[in-house]
């Protein structure tokens, strides 16, 4: 369940910033199970026009029983007019801030403590230790407390902290494992940054690590430069975040994270995950869709693996310069073309390769990032030509080619070439996490789906397509043409923006 158990419908009022308290507008505000807050008003906040002219509204105030909440980013969702200008309408935040009326230029925070789903089954639990008297009462209860590891990142420190909690009494004591990250600032930060950077990347990290999504699931802050009542406090004044978290039921065995807790050096790759999460986006966005428990078609699972190890080659390896096409090389090329004999639409198309940057086909970006991590690829995928034989894979998936129709009855190809794709992305993550390939072969070798990707590969990489004797590989140079793979045009590489020939 993401963040705090459901909340009953609180009484409440609500206005505008700038508006006046006291012409509020009633209405009752609850905490859905899912984590973020449901607002409904009795009617529409500073008058019925200005409204709904308005599908978001960046900032509401309100009074929850005392208590001040701001809403940020609050848009109308389901509403329907009731007698003379009484409403019910529903307000959806994407956040709301409880503890404060904040303004526009105070969504900021100098501290943070972020808990973040599954991160309590990935460090491991510590165990209680007691001591007995000869009347069975306890005498002496100690708790393991988990050392406090500390990351520097830009503008400040990332803590992970033991906040487990327990009790004890004469007869038996209990404990809760708790974790939490914990942000310091040097300067405030705005709040929209934090999202981007901090809790965008630990929500990436957790997800890749537990093979699941991972949403926040609690998250307070407070900035130290905040002013109430014209002054700054003596103590933090902290606000709680309610925000949108995926449903997370399931509770994963610590074996099957991709990396175990004492494998990883908090202290000094910390920074790369945000980094990672920042600079990976777009493939990440595609990588996600891959862990999600409902996305289990095959031809659409290869496919988007495919895609997510496209562009994460493309992220890693953009082009070193802009592409100027050679003028002279293409008048000689024409003028030679001319005497072959060749019939105009092949002599045109080959000028226009010409004229236009050339890149990596699939497979060849396969080979790029296998060369990260080559002994973890190999021990699982040892087949030759396996990044050649699943880049025609996708060409047969992607374009719907005759022997496609086979897979409406068997999709074993897919499944096991979907397997290859995820074996490259969590090597190839491994690896910009700062772990050297001796030490990504060793948390490879002792994860469970290594081994059941290994048993998929040697049972179904013979139904992968079959690549034609006479096939040339060639890796050519920047900017250069290769030898067809196919007979017939160069397939090796390919102009910008072009799909895999066929």
């Amino acid at each position: 369940m993401a963040q705090n158990a459901r909340r009953e419908s609180v009484v409440s009022d609500w206005w505008l910033p700038g508006d006046e308290p006291s012409n509020g507008t009633p209405g009752t505000y609850s905490v859905l199970s899912t984590g973020n807050s449901v607002v409904r008003l009795h009617r529409p906040l500073g008058g019925q026009e200005d409204f709904f002219a308005a599908p978001v509204h960046p900032l509401v105030h309100g009074m929850v029983f005392g208590e001040s909440v701001t809403l940020v980013d609050a848009r109308a969702g389901k509403w329907q007019w009731g007698f003379g200008s009484q409403a019910d309408i529903e307000l959806r935040p994407r956040l709301a801030l409880e503890g404060l009326l904040l303004e526009k230029d105070e969504l900021r925070l100098t501290e943070a403590k972020v808990r973040i789903q599954g991160q309590d089954d990935w460090i491991p639990s510590p165990s209680i230790k007691t001591k007995r008297g000869a009347d069975g009462f306890l005498e002496n209860v100690t708790l393991p407390r988990l050392q406090e590891r500390v990351a520097w990142v830009a503008g400040g420190c990332a803590t992970i902290r033991d906040a487990t909690e327990w009790r004890a009494s004469s007869t038996e004591a209990s404990l809760s494992r708790r974790t939490e990250f914990h942000f310091l600032f040097e300067n405030p930060t705005q709040l929209e940054e934090f999202f981007e950077k901090q809790l965008r990347g630990l929500q990436v990290f957790m997800t890749m690590i537990r093979g699941e999504r991972c949403g926040i699931e609690s998250l307070e802050f407070t900035d130290s430069t905040w002013k109430i009542n014209g002054e700054v406090p003596a103590r933090p004044h902290w606000v709680t975040a309610r925000l949108r978290a995926p449903e997370n039921t399931t509770r994963k065995r610590r074996g099957d994270v991709l990396l175990p807790y004492e494998r990883f050096d908090w202290e000094s790759q910390a920074p790369a995950v945000f980094d990672v999460s920042a600079g990976w986006a777009y493939a990440i966005e595609q990588w996600a869709l891959l862990l999600d428990g409902r996305f289990i078609w095959p031809v659409a699972r290869f496919s988007t693996a495919a895609s997510a190890v496209e562009a994460l080659d493309r992220i890693l390896n953009p082009p070193a310069k802009e592409y100027v096409p050679d003028e002279q090389l293409i008048a000689r090329v024409k003028e030679e073309l001319q005497k072959t004999g060749l019939e105009r639409k092949v002599r045109k198309r080959i000028l226009s390769d010409l004229k236009r940057p050339t890149e990596a086909t699939l497979d060849q970006r396969m080979d790029r990032l296998a060369n990260l991590a080559q002994a973890a690829i190999n021990a699982v995928i040892d087949q030759p030509l396996w990044a050649r034989r699943t880049a025609r894979l996708r060409n047969v998936a992607s374009h719907g080619l005759d022997s496609s129709k086979e897979f409406s009855r068997d999709t074993r190809a897919l499944e096991c070439g979907a397997e290859i794709l995820l074996h490259l992305l969590e090597c190839t993550f491994l690896y910009h996490l700062g772990f050297t390939p001796e030490q990504i072969h060793s948390i490879k070798s002792n994860h469970p789906t290594t081994w059941q990707r290994k048993q998929i590969m040697d049972e179904c990489f013979s139904l992968l397509p079959e690549i034609p004797e006479q096939t040339v590989s060639a890796t050519p140079p920047e900017g250069g043409v290769a030898e067809s793979s196919e007979g017939g045009m160069p397939d090796q590489v390919q102009p910008s923006g072009g799909a895999d020939p066929l």
